[in-house]
Protein backbone atom coordinates (compact mmCIF):
# COMPACT_ATOMS: atom_id res chain seq x y z
CA UNK A 1 0.00 0.00 0.00
CA UNK A 2 2.07 3.32 -1.09
CA UNK A 3 2.21 5.39 2.08
CA UNK A 4 1.02 8.91 2.34
CA UNK A 5 3.94 10.66 1.93
CA UNK A 6 4.74 9.34 -1.44
CA UNK A 7 0.96 9.81 -2.58
CA UNK A 8 1.38 13.58 -1.40
CA UNK A 9 4.60 13.77 -3.94
CA UNK A 10 2.39 12.07 -6.71
CA UNK A 11 -0.22 14.74 -6.83
CA UNK A 12 2.61 17.43 -6.79
CA UNK A 13 4.23 16.10 -9.60
CA UNK A 14 1.07 15.35 -11.29
CA UNK A 15 0.28 19.28 -10.63
CA UNK A 16 3.93 20.13 -11.88
CA UNK A 17 3.35 18.07 -15.22
CA UNK A 18 -0.39 19.78 -15.97
CA UNK A 19 1.72 23.08 -16.42
CA UNK A 20 -0.86 25.39 -14.20
CA UNK A 21 0.74 28.37 -12.48
CA UNK A 22 4.02 27.90 -14.17
CA UNK A 23 3.24 30.17 -17.12
CA UNK A 24 3.04 32.91 -14.25
CA UNK A 25 6.43 31.50 -12.29
CA UNK A 26 8.68 30.68 -15.33
CA UNK A 27 7.49 32.62 -18.24
CA UNK A 28 7.03 28.76 -19.62
CA UNK A 29 3.61 28.41 -22.04
CA UNK A 30 4.84 25.63 -24.80
CA UNK A 31 6.75 22.46 -25.72
CA UNK A 32 8.63 24.28 -28.39
CA UNK A 33 10.18 27.47 -25.95
CA UNK A 34 13.36 26.70 -25.14
CA UNK A 35 13.52 27.20 -21.06
CA UNK A 36 16.28 24.83 -19.84
CA UNK A 37 18.71 27.92 -19.22
CA UNK A 38 16.18 29.34 -16.86
CA UNK A 39 17.68 28.84 -13.45
CA UNK A 40 14.12 28.62 -11.56
CA UNK A 41 12.40 26.10 -14.32
CA UNK A 42 15.73 23.75 -14.14
CA UNK A 43 15.80 23.95 -10.14
CA UNK A 44 12.04 22.85 -10.16
CA UNK A 45 12.38 20.52 -12.62
CA UNK A 46 15.47 19.29 -10.50
CA UNK A 47 13.54 18.84 -7.57
CA UNK A 48 10.24 17.18 -8.68
CA UNK A 49 12.40 14.38 -10.78
CA UNK A 50 14.85 13.62 -8.51
CA UNK A 51 12.03 12.99 -5.74
CA UNK A 52 10.20 10.77 -8.76
CA UNK A 53 13.61 8.71 -9.13
CA UNK A 54 13.77 8.57 -5.31
CA UNK A 55 10.27 6.46 -5.34
CA UNK A 56 11.17 4.56 -9.08
CA UNK A 57 14.20 3.62 -7.08
CA UNK A 58 12.33 2.47 -4.27
CA UNK A 59 10.01 0.14 -6.32
CA UNK A 60 12.64 -0.41 -8.77
CA UNK A 61 11.13 -3.95 -9.65
CA UNK A 62 7.64 -2.52 -10.29
CA UNK A 63 8.64 -0.20 -12.30
CA UNK A 64 11.04 -2.23 -14.60
CA UNK A 65 7.62 -4.57 -14.60
CA UNK A 66 5.81 -1.91 -15.55
CA UNK A 67 8.11 -0.79 -18.30
CA UNK A 68 8.42 -4.30 -20.10
CA UNK A 69 4.86 -3.94 -20.96
CA UNK A 70 4.90 -0.39 -21.83
CA UNK A 71 7.25 -2.04 -25.44
CA UNK A 72 5.55 0.30 -27.65
CA UNK A 73 6.19 3.77 -25.95
CA UNK A 74 10.08 2.36 -25.60
CA UNK A 75 10.15 1.85 -28.86
CA UNK A 76 9.38 5.00 -29.17
CA UNK A 77 11.43 6.84 -26.96
CA UNK A 78 14.25 5.03 -28.38
CA UNK A 79 13.35 6.24 -31.97
CA UNK A 80 13.73 9.94 -29.82
CA UNK A 81 17.10 9.15 -28.56
CA UNK A 82 18.45 8.11 -31.94
CA UNK A 83 16.97 11.31 -33.39
CA UNK A 84 19.95 12.78 -32.33
CA UNK A 85 22.23 11.18 -34.75
CA UNK A 86 20.41 13.24 -37.59
CA UNK A 87 18.85 16.13 -36.10
CA UNK A 88 19.47 19.89 -37.20
CA UNK A 89 20.37 20.90 -33.18
CA UNK A 90 22.24 17.46 -32.03
CA UNK A 91 23.00 19.36 -28.23
CA UNK A 92 19.55 20.53 -27.98
CA UNK A 93 17.55 17.15 -29.27
CA UNK A 94 20.32 15.56 -26.57
CA UNK A 95 19.26 17.34 -23.54
CA UNK A 96 15.27 17.32 -24.66
CA UNK A 97 15.23 13.78 -24.67
CA UNK A 98 16.87 13.49 -21.04
CA UNK A 99 13.48 14.94 -19.89
CA UNK A 100 11.62 13.55 -22.39
CA UNK A 101 13.13 9.93 -20.64
CA UNK A 102 12.42 11.28 -17.01
CA UNK A 103 8.33 12.49 -17.99
CA UNK A 104 8.09 8.82 -19.39
CA UNK A 105 10.12 6.67 -16.66
CA UNK A 106 7.74 8.77 -14.57
CA UNK A 107 4.76 8.12 -15.83
CA UNK A 108 5.89 4.14 -16.25
CA UNK A 109 6.33 4.54 -12.32
CA UNK A 110 2.23 6.07 -11.96
CA UNK A 111 0.90 3.41 -14.12
CA UNK A 112 2.26 0.45 -12.71
CA UNK A 113 2.42 1.54 -8.91
CA UNK A 114 -0.77 2.73 -8.43
CA UNK A 115 -4.15 0.87 -9.71
CA UNK A 116 -6.18 2.25 -11.99
CA UNK A 117 -8.70 3.27 -9.25
CA UNK A 118 -5.82 4.70 -7.29
CA UNK A 119 -4.26 6.30 -9.97
CA UNK A 120 -8.31 8.45 -10.71
CA UNK A 121 -8.29 9.33 -6.92
CA UNK A 122 -4.92 10.91 -7.13
CA UNK A 123 -5.82 12.75 -10.37
CA UNK A 124 -8.86 13.81 -8.51
CA UNK A 125 -7.45 15.95 -6.09
CA UNK A 126 -4.78 16.87 -8.33
CA UNK A 127 -7.40 18.30 -11.03
CA UNK A 128 -9.04 19.93 -7.35
CA UNK A 129 -6.23 21.97 -6.75
CA UNK A 130 -5.98 22.75 -10.40
CA UNK A 131 -9.47 23.90 -10.54
CA UNK A 132 -9.42 25.70 -7.29
CA UNK A 133 -6.47 27.40 -8.41
CA UNK A 134 -7.83 28.34 -12.07
CA UNK A 135 -10.92 29.86 -10.13
CA UNK A 136 -8.73 32.10 -7.65
CA UNK A 137 -6.19 33.57 -10.26
CA UNK A 138 -8.96 34.34 -12.62
CA UNK A 139 -10.94 36.03 -10.01
CA UNK A 140 -8.25 37.42 -7.56
CA UNK A 141 -5.70 38.41 -10.63
CA UNK A 142 -7.84 38.75 -13.61
CA UNK A 143 -4.79 40.20 -14.85
CA UNK A 144 -3.42 36.92 -15.72
CA UNK A 145 -6.63 34.65 -15.36
CA UNK A 146 -8.26 36.44 -17.79
CA UNK A 147 -6.85 36.79 -21.33
CA UNK A 148 -7.08 41.08 -22.46
CA UNK A 149 -5.27 40.39 -26.06
CA UNK A 150 -5.77 38.05 -28.35
CA UNK A 151 -9.10 36.87 -26.98
CA UNK A 152 -10.30 39.75 -24.57
CA UNK A 153 -12.63 37.95 -21.88
CA UNK A 154 -11.72 34.24 -22.43
CA UNK A 155 -10.82 32.55 -19.11
CA UNK A 156 -7.15 31.45 -18.99
CA UNK A 157 -7.24 30.17 -15.27
CA UNK A 158 -3.82 29.38 -13.84
CA UNK A 159 -2.45 28.85 -17.36
CA UNK A 160 -0.93 31.02 -19.79
CA UNK A 161 -3.69 30.50 -23.00
CA UNK A 162 -7.27 29.58 -23.01
CA UNK A 163 -6.98 26.63 -25.36
CA UNK A 164 -4.88 24.80 -22.40
CA UNK A 165 -7.07 25.41 -19.64
CA UNK A 166 -10.08 23.97 -21.97
CA UNK A 167 -7.58 20.63 -22.55
CA UNK A 168 -6.59 20.90 -18.57
CA UNK A 169 -10.69 20.78 -18.01
CA UNK A 170 -11.81 18.49 -20.03
CA UNK A 171 -9.89 15.63 -18.81
CA UNK A 172 -10.56 17.06 -15.56
CA UNK A 173 -14.49 16.30 -16.41
CA UNK A 174 -13.16 12.60 -17.41
CA UNK A 175 -11.54 12.06 -14.09
CA UNK A 176 -14.18 13.18 -11.57
CA UNK A 177 -16.65 11.44 -13.91
CA UNK A 178 -15.07 7.91 -13.12
CA UNK A 179 -13.24 8.58 -9.82
CA UNK A 180 -14.98 6.72 -7.11
CA UNK A 181 -13.99 8.33 -3.80
CA UNK A 182 -13.42 6.32 -0.82
CA UNK A 183 -15.56 8.76 1.25
CA UNK A 184 -19.00 10.29 -0.53
CA UNK A 185 -19.64 11.70 -3.79
CA UNK A 186 -20.04 15.57 -3.18
CA UNK A 187 -16.64 16.35 -3.64
CA UNK A 188 -16.52 14.82 -7.00
CA UNK A 189 -19.77 16.08 -8.40
CA UNK A 190 -18.54 19.61 -7.03
CA UNK A 191 -15.29 19.09 -9.42
CA UNK A 192 -16.91 18.09 -12.14
CA UNK A 193 -18.91 21.23 -12.33
CA UNK A 194 -16.22 23.02 -11.32
CA UNK A 195 -14.55 21.97 -14.62
CA UNK A 196 -17.37 22.17 -16.85
CA UNK A 197 -17.85 26.32 -15.33
CA UNK A 198 -14.36 26.62 -16.52
CA UNK A 199 -14.13 24.85 -20.12
CA UNK A 200 -17.42 26.94 -20.69
CA UNK A 201 -15.61 30.51 -19.25
CA UNK A 202 -12.36 29.60 -21.36
CA UNK A 203 -15.17 29.94 -24.65
CA UNK A 204 -12.67 27.12 -26.51
CA UNK A 205 -14.14 25.60 -29.43
CA UNK A 206 -11.55 22.48 -29.12
CA UNK A 207 -12.59 21.92 -25.83
CA UNK A 208 -16.46 21.94 -26.17
CA UNK A 209 -16.19 19.64 -29.45
CA UNK A 210 -13.53 17.24 -27.32
CA UNK A 211 -15.98 17.13 -24.34
CA UNK A 212 -18.79 16.29 -26.35
CA UNK A 213 -17.12 13.70 -28.61
CA UNK A 214 -16.19 12.17 -25.10
CA UNK A 215 -19.65 12.90 -23.45
CA UNK A 216 -20.99 11.10 -26.68
CA UNK A 217 -19.06 7.94 -27.09
CA UNK A 218 -18.76 6.86 -23.24
CA UNK A 219 -22.09 5.23 -23.62
CA UNK A 220 -21.00 3.04 -26.40
CA UNK A 221 -18.55 1.41 -25.01
CA UNK A 222 -21.62 -0.60 -22.71
CA UNK A 223 -22.45 -2.25 -26.41
CA UNK A 224 -19.20 -4.62 -26.13
CA UNK A 225 -20.82 -6.14 -23.23
CA UNK A 226 -23.95 -7.16 -24.93
CA UNK A 227 -24.42 -9.89 -26.97
CA UNK A 228 -23.86 -9.23 -31.48
CA UNK A 229 -26.97 -9.44 -32.43
CA UNK A 230 -28.74 -6.98 -30.13
CA UNK A 231 -25.97 -4.11 -30.72
CA UNK A 232 -26.12 -4.64 -34.68
CA UNK A 233 -29.37 -2.27 -34.64
CA UNK A 234 -27.64 0.03 -32.28
CA UNK A 235 -24.22 0.70 -34.08
CA UNK A 236 -26.16 1.06 -37.23
CA UNK A 237 -28.29 3.41 -36.19
CA UNK A 238 -24.83 5.62 -34.67
CA UNK A 239 -23.09 5.76 -38.07
CA UNK A 240 -26.29 6.55 -40.00
CA UNK A 241 -27.02 9.49 -37.57
CA UNK A 242 -22.79 10.31 -37.40
CA UNK A 243 -22.85 10.62 -41.43
CA UNK A 244 -25.90 12.18 -41.57
CA UNK A 245 -24.56 14.76 -39.11
CA UNK A 246 -21.54 14.90 -41.12
CA UNK A 247 -23.35 15.78 -44.58
CA UNK A 248 -25.24 18.57 -42.85
CA UNK A 249 -21.89 19.78 -40.95
CA UNK A 250 -20.10 19.88 -44.23
CA UNK A 251 -23.14 21.45 -45.82
CA UNK A 252 -22.96 24.45 -43.25
CA UNK A 253 -19.23 24.82 -42.34
CA UNK A 254 -19.56 28.71 -42.96
CA UNK A 255 -22.92 29.64 -41.12
CA UNK A 256 -21.19 26.93 -38.59
CA UNK A 257 -17.96 29.26 -38.63
CA UNK A 258 -19.99 32.79 -38.36
CA UNK A 259 -21.99 31.21 -35.35
CA UNK A 260 -18.42 30.48 -33.12
CA UNK A 261 -17.10 33.73 -34.45
CA UNK A 262 -14.32 31.39 -35.79
CA UNK A 263 -12.28 32.14 -39.47
CA UNK A 264 -12.70 28.57 -42.15
CA UNK A 265 -9.19 28.67 -41.87
CA UNK A 266 -9.57 27.55 -38.02
CA UNK A 267 -7.55 30.62 -36.82
CA UNK A 268 -4.71 30.31 -38.99
CA UNK A 269 -4.52 26.40 -38.20
CA UNK A 270 -4.82 25.25 -42.19
CA UNK A 271 -2.45 27.74 -43.85
CA UNK A 272 0.09 26.62 -40.86
CA UNK A 273 -0.65 22.55 -41.44
CA UNK A 274 -0.23 23.33 -45.01
CA UNK A 275 3.72 25.17 -44.95
CA UNK A 276 4.30 22.34 -42.31
CA UNK A 277 3.29 19.73 -44.27
CA UNK A 278 5.48 20.79 -47.12
CA UNK A 279 8.70 21.14 -44.48
CA UNK A 280 8.02 17.39 -43.36
CA UNK A 281 8.17 16.44 -47.60
CA UNK A 282 11.64 17.46 -47.10
CA UNK A 283 12.83 15.23 -44.54
CA UNK A 284 9.56 12.49 -44.60
CA UNK A 285 11.49 9.28 -43.30
CA UNK A 286 13.36 10.86 -40.01
CA UNK A 287 12.09 14.01 -39.51
CA UNK A 288 14.13 16.85 -38.08
CA UNK A 289 15.19 15.13 -34.72
CA UNK A 290 12.99 15.05 -31.64
CA UNK A 291 12.30 18.64 -30.66
CA UNK A 292 14.71 19.89 -33.23
CA UNK A 293 12.00 21.58 -35.63
CA UNK A 294 10.37 24.74 -33.54
CA UNK A 295 13.80 27.04 -33.85
CA UNK A 296 12.07 30.52 -34.58
CA UNK A 297 13.83 32.75 -37.55
CA UNK A 298 16.36 30.20 -37.15
CA UNK A 299 16.55 26.35 -38.91
CA UNK A 300 13.85 25.08 -40.83
CA UNK A 301 10.98 26.79 -39.27
CA UNK A 302 11.62 30.20 -40.49
CA UNK A 303 10.24 29.17 -43.68
CA UNK A 304 7.21 27.81 -42.61
CA UNK A 305 6.90 31.01 -40.00
CA UNK A 306 7.37 33.52 -42.92
CA UNK A 307 5.24 31.68 -45.18
CA UNK A 308 1.83 31.97 -42.47
CA UNK A 309 3.07 35.63 -40.94
CA UNK A 310 2.87 34.60 -37.68
CA UNK A 311 5.46 32.79 -35.09
CA UNK A 312 3.74 29.36 -34.30
CA UNK A 313 5.25 27.58 -31.76
CA UNK A 314 4.17 24.00 -32.55
CA UNK A 315 2.29 22.90 -35.50
CA UNK A 316 -0.93 22.61 -33.65
CA UNK A 317 -1.25 19.14 -34.54
CA UNK A 318 0.23 16.35 -32.92
CA UNK A 319 1.12 14.06 -35.80
CA UNK A 320 2.54 16.58 -37.70
CA UNK A 321 4.76 17.57 -34.80
CA UNK A 322 5.72 13.95 -34.49
CA UNK A 323 6.20 13.92 -38.44
CA UNK A 324 8.75 17.02 -37.92
CA UNK A 325 10.73 15.19 -35.09
CA UNK A 326 10.94 11.79 -36.31
CA UNK A 327 9.33 11.23 -39.68
CA UNK A 328 7.23 8.46 -41.04
CA UNK A 329 9.34 6.31 -38.52
CA UNK A 330 8.33 7.89 -35.68
CA UNK A 331 4.63 7.83 -36.73
CA UNK A 332 4.25 4.38 -38.29
CA UNK A 333 5.77 3.30 -34.46
CA UNK A 334 3.30 5.48 -32.66
CA UNK A 335 0.03 4.00 -34.98
CA UNK A 336 1.32 0.99 -34.22
CA UNK A 337 1.47 1.17 -30.35
CA UNK A 338 -1.43 3.20 -30.16
CA UNK A 339 -3.94 0.85 -32.56
CA UNK A 340 -2.09 -1.91 -30.15
CA UNK A 341 -3.61 -0.38 -26.96
CA UNK A 342 -7.05 0.18 -28.46
CA UNK A 343 -6.87 -3.75 -29.30
CA UNK A 344 -6.36 -4.33 -25.81
CA UNK A 345 -8.76 -1.74 -24.24
CA UNK A 346 -11.06 -3.13 -26.31
CA UNK A 347 -10.90 -6.63 -25.21
CA UNK A 348 -10.79 -6.08 -21.78
CA UNK A 349 -14.24 -3.76 -21.82
CA UNK A 350 -15.43 -7.01 -23.06
CA UNK A 351 -14.17 -9.00 -20.13
CA UNK A 352 -14.08 -6.44 -17.32
CA UNK A 353 -17.22 -5.09 -15.05
CA UNK A 354 -16.63 -1.41 -13.94
CA UNK A 355 -15.55 2.06 -14.93
CA UNK A 356 -12.01 1.19 -15.33
CA UNK A 357 -11.93 -0.45 -18.77
CA UNK A 358 -14.32 2.55 -20.41
CA UNK A 359 -11.69 4.81 -19.03
CA UNK A 360 -8.56 3.43 -20.57
CA UNK A 361 -10.82 3.58 -24.03
CA UNK A 362 -12.18 7.45 -23.15
CA UNK A 363 -8.59 8.53 -22.11
CA UNK A 364 -6.93 6.98 -25.54
CA UNK A 365 -9.67 8.44 -27.49
CA UNK A 366 -9.36 11.79 -25.67
CA UNK A 367 -5.27 11.47 -26.99
CA UNK A 368 -6.24 10.87 -30.03
CA UNK A 369 -8.69 13.53 -30.64
CA UNK A 370 -6.45 16.72 -28.65
CA UNK A 371 -3.71 15.59 -30.98
CA UNK A 372 -5.81 16.92 -33.72
CA UNK A 373 -5.36 20.35 -33.01
CA UNK A 374 -2.43 20.31 -30.59
CA UNK A 375 0.44 18.89 -29.67
CA UNK A 376 0.72 16.66 -26.68
CA UNK A 377 2.66 13.30 -28.28
CA UNK A 378 6.14 13.05 -26.93
CA UNK A 379 5.85 16.10 -25.06
CA UNK A 380 8.02 16.30 -21.85
CA UNK A 381 6.86 17.74 -18.40
CA UNK A 382 3.01 16.78 -19.85
CA UNK A 383 0.18 15.16 -18.02
CA UNK A 384 -1.42 13.92 -21.32
CA UNK A 385 1.71 12.18 -22.09
CA UNK A 386 2.17 10.97 -18.40
CA UNK A 387 -1.15 9.46 -18.56
CA UNK A 388 -0.97 7.94 -22.04
CA UNK A 389 2.50 6.35 -20.71
CA UNK A 390 0.56 5.00 -17.50
CA UNK A 391 -2.22 3.68 -19.93
CA UNK A 392 0.12 1.84 -21.65
CA UNK A 393 1.40 0.05 -18.67
CA UNK A 394 -2.27 -0.48 -16.94
CA UNK A 395 -3.47 -2.23 -20.54
CA UNK A 396 -0.50 -4.97 -20.57
CA UNK A 397 0.52 -5.21 -17.14
CA UNK A 398 -0.31 -8.78 -16.71
CA UNK A 399 -2.52 -8.31 -13.26
CA UNK A 400 -5.89 -7.92 -15.03
CA UNK A 401 -7.33 -10.14 -11.96
CA UNK A 402 -5.89 -8.12 -9.59
CA UNK A 403 -8.00 -5.12 -11.07
CA UNK A 404 -10.95 -6.86 -11.91
CA UNK A 405 -11.54 -7.92 -7.82
CA UNK A 406 -10.53 -3.79 -7.07
CA UNK A 407 -12.93 -2.33 -9.13
CA UNK A 408 -16.21 -5.12 -9.07
CA UNK A 409 -17.86 -2.72 -6.94
CA UNK A 410 -16.99 0.30 -8.89
CA UNK A 411 -19.86 0.32 -11.54
CA UNK A 412 -21.83 3.42 -12.81
CA UNK A 413 -25.05 2.45 -10.64
CA UNK A 414 -23.36 4.04 -7.90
Amino acid sequence: MPKLNEKIFVIAMLFYVTGAVLPFLADTQDRATRLEGDPFQFALQSIFYAGAFWFMAIHWRTVLNGAYHAKWIICLIVVAIASTMWSQDPAFTLRRTIVLVATTAFGIYFGSRFSVAQQLRLLAWTFAFVVLSSFAIAIFLPRYGVDHFLHPGDWQGAFGQKNMLARIMVLSAMVFYFVRPQSGNTLRWLGLAGAFVLLVLSRSVTGALVFCAVVATIPLYRLLRTKITAAIPIVVGVVLAVLGSGVIIANSLPAIFQLLNRSPQLTGRTELWNAVVMAIMKRPLIGYGFNAFWQGMTGASATVMLTVQWLPLHSHNGFLDLMLDLGLLGLVTFALGYFALWRRAIKLTRTMRGPVPVWLCTYLLFMFVYNLTESSILVENNICWVLYTATAVNLFLDVPDTVVLEEATLDYGR
